[in-house]
This record gives structure tokens, sequence and C-alpha cells, in this order.
């Protein structure tokens, strides 16, 4: 792989590769695609639940593990083996579906890969719609008491998640990872679950140094992957803090953004990625 710019190539998935309507664009397929057939590791690093983000893995045809749950999993869907996986302490997830049912808050609980909500309403739809997620209703998730969950989700109003922002962060300090992946999302995860912890040790267990990794990522979840990575690519659509600290800005999702980054960077021909 030594005539590669890069041996590890880190996607984040909403906003880079899948559009809000969970779409993505073939030509970005192929570009990933060509990508991993030249040698790179081309890793999917998604804050979605690893069910999720399989269908990606295998329309692209990619190679390596999914990075899922903005890091709190690794994956393979070639054979399901869990490479790497960090749980919610259970005292904590307790009181974070205490605090939701009492108040009235929409909550996602993802336990075993699978997403649990109490009831069907807007935001579950909401969420369905951008990611395609299966999601089970069972009533009251205080069933789950004593459970360990991947990961939680509070979706609500963007006010309303920045103040419970405010709230949770004071109530927890940094014993919960707290950060908010999309304006309504307010996701609550181990301490120690985070993309570039967990790009890292990917990358050791891969056997490829810091600077041959190259991470592609559009939203402030993306940031310590971004910050890690030997080369970062912001999309022309990413917040206005993830351009900040690129290396290149790629065109926005709209216009194939993740695609003209991998031809740019990888010097693939317009015939392998954009040939119909």
């Amino acid at each position: 792989m030594a005539s590669l710019p890069f041996d590890l190539v880190a996607v984040d998935l909403d906003g880079t590769l899948a559009d809000e309507h969970n779409r993505c664009a073939p030509v970005d397929l192929r570009a990933m695609r060509v990508v991993a057939e030249r040698g790179a590791f081309v890793v999917i690093a998604s804050g979605r639940m690893h069910a999720a983000t399989e269908r990606f893995w295998h329309e692209a045809q990619l190679n390596a593990p999914i990075l899922s749950y903005n890091g709190a999993m690794i994956k393979h869907p070639r054979d399901g083996f869990i490479w790497f996986h960090l749980t919610v302490p259970a005292p904590f997830a307790d009181e974070i579906v205490q605090f939701c049912e009492h108040e009235g808050y929409h909550l996602n609980y993802y336990l075993n890969d699978r997403l649990y909500v109490k009831e069907d309403t807007d935001w579950s739809r909401l969420y369905h719609q951008r990611t395609g997620s299966v999601i089970e209703l069972v009533g009251s998730l205080a069933r789950f008491r004593g459970q360990s969950p991947t990961k939680l989700i509070l979706i609500d109003s963007p006010d309303t998640t920045d103040c419970l922002r405010e709230h949770f962060c004071e109530r927890f300090g940094d014993r919960v990872n707290i950060i908010k992946s999309n304006d309504e999302y307010l996701e609550f995860m181990h301490p120690s679950a985070n993309k570039a912890r967990t790009l890292q040790r990917l990358a050791y267990q891969l056997g490829v140094p810091r600077e041959r990794v190259l991470a592609i990522g559009d939203g402030n979840n993306d940031i310590p992957m971004m910050q890690w990575a030997g080369y970062a690519v912001a999309m022309g659509n990413a917040k206005p803090a993830v351009k900040e600290l690129a290396h290149w800005i790629a065109p926005p999702i709209e216009r194939n953004g993740l695609a003209a980054a991998l031809v740019h960077l990888f010097k693939l021909s317009d015939e392998e990625v954009f040939a119909s």
C-alpha cells in the first residue's frame, strides 16, 4: 500500500455519504469501492447504530469493520464479530430513562444493536426518515432498568436539547459523554466513546500509523476524529467548526463531495468513478 496517499479512510455517514433522506449517490459508493480495491481500509465511521449502517457497507463493497455509535462499537459485517464495545453504565442510563419518562421527552434506547422507544412520536418518525432504523415500540423503557445500553438519544427541538445538555453535563460531569451530533439529538454514551479514540484503536489494530489516516466528515461529532487523523477533509455542507480544522474542503454532499475528495486525493480516474 506504499503507493497510496492513505492506508485508512474514515468516512462519516450522515451529511457525508447519506443525505437527509437516507440516500447515497452511486458515484460516492463507487469512489469508496475503488479506493478499497486499491488496498486502503475504507471505514464507515457513523453515529448510527451498526444495524442501520450495514447496508452502505454492502453497497460500497467495503473491506473493513464499521465504526458505529459515535465510536462506542467496532463490528465487522462480514462475520458479525465485535472488535470493541463500550456501554453506558446502568445507573446513568436508568436515571436518563426516568427523567425522560417523567418529563415526557422522547428517548431512543439502544441495546444489543436494537432500537427501542416508548411510543411512536413525531420525533421517532423523523429519526426513522433520516436513518431507516428499525424502531421497536415497547411502552415504558423502565423495563430495561439495570441494563447498560450502547447509547441513548433524547430527541427534541434544538433549543430544548441545548438546555438539557447543560442540565445533564452539570449532573453527570465527565462520567457520561454527552454530545449534540445533530441539532435535535442529545446523545449519551460511555465517557470514552468518541470517533477519535475508536479510530485510533482501529488504526492500531490494522497496523496503520496516524499520519496515514484520512478522515472525512461534516458534523461536530466528527471533529475529534478529524483532529486526530493525519489529514482531514470537510464537506462543503459541514459545520463551520469542522471546516476550520480541515486540510481541504470538498464540495457539498449534493455535489458528490465525498467522491470529489477521493478522486482528488487518490488520483482516481473519472472513468473509474463517474462513468455510469
